[in-house]
Protein backbone atom coordinates (compact mmCIF):
# COMPACT_ATOMS: atom_id res chain seq x y z
CA UNK A 1 0.00 0.00 0.00
CA UNK A 2 1.26 3.21 -0.83
CA UNK A 3 1.65 6.19 1.38
CA UNK A 4 -1.06 8.40 -0.17
CA UNK A 5 -3.26 5.39 0.77
CA UNK A 6 -2.08 4.75 4.43
CA UNK A 7 -2.66 8.67 4.70
CA UNK A 8 -6.48 8.64 3.76
CA UNK A 9 -6.68 5.20 6.16
CA UNK A 10 -5.47 7.76 8.86
CA UNK A 11 -7.68 10.18 7.94
CA UNK A 12 -10.66 8.65 8.02
CA UNK A 13 -9.84 6.27 11.11
CA UNK A 14 -10.30 3.44 9.06
CA UNK A 15 -9.95 -0.21 10.91
CA UNK A 16 -6.80 -0.84 9.07
CA UNK A 17 -4.78 2.41 8.98
CA UNK A 18 -2.49 0.73 11.99
CA UNK A 19 -2.04 -2.90 10.16
CA UNK A 20 -0.93 -0.51 6.87
CA UNK A 21 1.65 1.31 8.76
CA UNK A 22 2.82 -1.97 10.34
CA UNK A 23 3.22 -4.01 7.27
CA UNK A 24 4.95 -0.74 5.71
CA UNK A 25 7.05 0.74 8.30
CA UNK A 26 7.27 -1.40 11.52
CA UNK A 27 10.04 -3.38 10.45
CA UNK A 28 11.95 -0.08 10.31
CA UNK A 29 10.64 1.63 12.96
CA UNK A 30 11.37 -1.67 15.57
CA UNK A 31 15.22 -1.61 14.56
CA UNK A 32 15.45 2.19 15.15
CA UNK A 33 13.70 1.83 18.56
CA UNK A 34 16.23 -1.39 18.96
CA UNK A 35 19.31 0.85 18.66
CA UNK A 36 18.28 3.50 20.40
CA UNK A 37 16.49 1.66 23.60
CA UNK A 38 18.31 -1.74 23.24
CA UNK A 39 16.02 -3.53 25.11
CA UNK A 40 13.09 -5.76 22.61
CA UNK A 41 9.77 -4.41 25.09
CA UNK A 42 11.01 -0.99 25.37
CA UNK A 43 11.42 -0.85 21.74
CA UNK A 44 7.79 -2.46 21.19
CA UNK A 45 6.56 -0.29 23.34
CA UNK A 46 7.95 2.78 21.45
CA UNK A 47 6.92 1.31 18.56
CA UNK A 48 3.43 1.47 19.74
CA UNK A 49 4.01 4.97 21.31
CA UNK A 50 4.56 5.87 17.80
CA UNK A 51 1.39 4.49 15.80
CA UNK A 52 -0.85 6.07 18.52
CA UNK A 53 1.13 9.22 17.96
CA UNK A 54 0.08 9.23 14.51
CA UNK A 55 -3.15 8.13 14.91
CA UNK A 56 -4.25 11.17 17.22
CA UNK A 57 -1.79 13.41 14.59
CA UNK A 58 -3.48 12.48 11.35
CA UNK A 59 -5.96 14.64 11.49
CA UNK A 60 -5.28 17.81 10.81
CA UNK A 61 -1.38 17.08 10.16
CA UNK A 62 -0.77 15.63 6.66
CA UNK A 63 2.71 14.93 6.56
CA UNK A 64 4.06 14.60 2.61
CA UNK A 65 6.58 12.34 2.60
CA UNK A 66 5.00 10.27 5.28
CA UNK A 67 7.73 7.94 5.71
CA UNK A 68 9.84 10.51 7.32
CA UNK A 69 7.04 11.59 9.34
CA UNK A 70 6.63 8.22 10.81
CA UNK A 71 10.37 7.72 11.10
CA UNK A 72 11.06 10.97 13.10
CA UNK A 73 7.98 10.91 15.37
CA UNK A 74 9.54 7.05 16.08
CA UNK A 75 13.03 8.03 16.81
CA UNK A 76 11.78 11.03 18.96
CA UNK A 77 9.46 8.71 21.32
CA UNK A 78 12.14 6.30 21.62
CA UNK A 79 14.65 8.84 22.74
CA UNK A 80 12.34 10.38 25.14
CA UNK A 81 11.94 6.85 26.70
CA UNK A 82 15.96 6.33 26.60
CA UNK A 83 15.91 9.88 28.71
CA UNK A 84 13.67 8.96 30.93
CA UNK A 85 14.78 5.01 31.30
CA UNK A 86 18.24 6.14 32.36
CA UNK A 87 20.86 9.21 32.18
CA UNK A 88 23.84 7.38 33.32
CA UNK A 89 23.53 4.31 31.00
CA UNK A 90 24.22 4.29 27.73
CA UNK A 91 23.12 2.71 24.77
CA UNK A 92 25.01 1.68 21.42
CA UNK A 93 22.91 5.00 20.10
CA UNK A 94 24.29 6.99 22.53
CA UNK A 95 27.55 5.91 21.77
CA UNK A 96 27.33 6.79 17.86
CA UNK A 97 26.06 10.24 18.84
CA UNK A 98 29.03 10.59 20.87
CA UNK A 99 31.05 9.75 17.44
CA UNK A 100 29.36 12.71 15.87
CA UNK A 101 29.40 15.26 18.76
CA UNK A 102 33.26 15.19 18.10
CA UNK A 103 32.92 17.49 14.65
CA UNK A 104 29.76 19.44 15.72
CA UNK A 105 30.68 23.05 16.94
CA UNK A 106 30.55 24.08 20.98
CA UNK A 107 29.04 21.91 24.22
CA UNK A 108 26.31 23.18 24.45
CA UNK A 109 24.92 23.69 20.52
CA UNK A 110 21.57 25.29 21.42
CA UNK A 111 23.39 28.72 22.93
CA UNK A 112 25.54 28.91 20.07
CA UNK A 113 23.39 28.55 16.71
CA UNK A 114 20.10 28.13 15.67
CA UNK A 115 19.88 24.48 15.39
CA UNK A 116 18.00 24.60 12.31
CA UNK A 117 20.76 26.34 10.94
CA UNK A 118 23.17 23.39 11.79
CA UNK A 119 20.53 21.19 10.37
CA UNK A 120 20.20 23.03 7.11
CA UNK A 121 24.33 22.96 6.78
CA UNK A 122 24.31 19.26 7.55
CA UNK A 123 21.78 18.89 5.05
CA UNK A 124 23.49 20.52 2.28
CA UNK A 125 27.09 18.68 3.19
CA UNK A 126 24.81 15.02 2.91
CA UNK A 127 24.12 16.41 -0.68
CA UNK A 128 27.61 16.85 -1.63
CA UNK A 129 28.36 12.68 -0.75
CA UNK A 130 27.88 9.81 -2.83
CA UNK A 131 24.77 8.11 -2.39
CA UNK A 132 26.73 4.92 -0.53
CA UNK A 133 28.36 7.54 1.82
CA UNK A 134 25.09 9.53 2.49
CA UNK A 135 23.10 6.56 3.21
CA UNK A 136 26.42 5.35 5.69
CA UNK A 137 25.96 8.32 7.89
CA UNK A 138 22.36 8.74 7.76
CA UNK A 139 22.05 4.86 9.00
CA UNK A 140 24.82 5.09 11.65
CA UNK A 141 23.56 8.67 12.97
CA UNK A 142 19.75 9.01 12.45
CA UNK A 143 19.04 5.10 12.38
CA UNK A 144 22.15 4.12 14.67
CA UNK A 145 22.42 0.98 13.14
CA UNK A 146 25.95 -0.48 14.72
CA UNK A 147 28.85 -0.26 13.11
CA UNK A 148 28.91 -4.38 12.78
CA UNK A 149 25.29 -4.35 11.10
CA UNK A 150 26.06 -2.08 8.44
CA UNK A 151 29.58 -3.85 7.58
CA UNK A 152 27.42 -7.10 7.09
CA UNK A 153 24.62 -5.16 4.81
CA UNK A 154 27.80 -3.73 2.31
CA UNK A 155 30.12 -7.05 2.63
CA UNK A 156 32.52 -5.12 4.38
CA UNK A 157 34.58 -5.58 7.57
CA UNK A 158 33.89 -3.53 10.69
CA UNK A 159 36.99 -1.82 10.51
CA UNK A 160 36.64 -0.39 7.13
CA UNK A 161 32.90 0.88 7.96
CA UNK A 162 34.44 2.87 11.24
CA UNK A 163 37.41 4.20 8.98
CA UNK A 164 34.52 5.25 6.22
CA UNK A 165 32.84 6.84 9.22
CA UNK A 166 35.68 8.81 10.56
CA UNK A 167 36.41 10.37 6.88
CA UNK A 168 32.90 10.90 6.02
CA UNK A 169 32.93 12.93 10.30
CA UNK A 170 36.14 14.38 9.36
CA UNK A 171 34.97 15.91 6.19
CA UNK A 172 31.66 17.44 7.95
CA UNK A 173 33.83 18.56 10.32
CA UNK A 174 35.76 20.30 7.44
CA UNK A 175 32.49 21.82 5.88
CA UNK A 176 31.07 22.86 9.06
CA UNK A 177 34.42 25.10 9.66
CA UNK A 178 34.65 26.75 6.28
CA UNK A 179 30.28 27.39 6.91
CA UNK A 180 31.66 29.19 9.71
CA UNK A 181 30.22 26.90 12.83
CA UNK A 182 33.88 26.16 14.30
CA UNK A 183 34.65 28.97 16.63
Amino acid sequence: MDDRNILELLWNRAEGAIEALAAKFGRRLHTTAMNILNDPQDAEEAVNDTYLALWNAIPPAKPDPLSAYIYKVGRNLALKQLRKRTADKRSGYVLSLEELSSVLPGDNLESQLDARELGNAINTFLDTLPASDRALFVRRYWFGDSVSALASQRYMTPGAISVRLHRIRQRLKDYLNKEGFWI
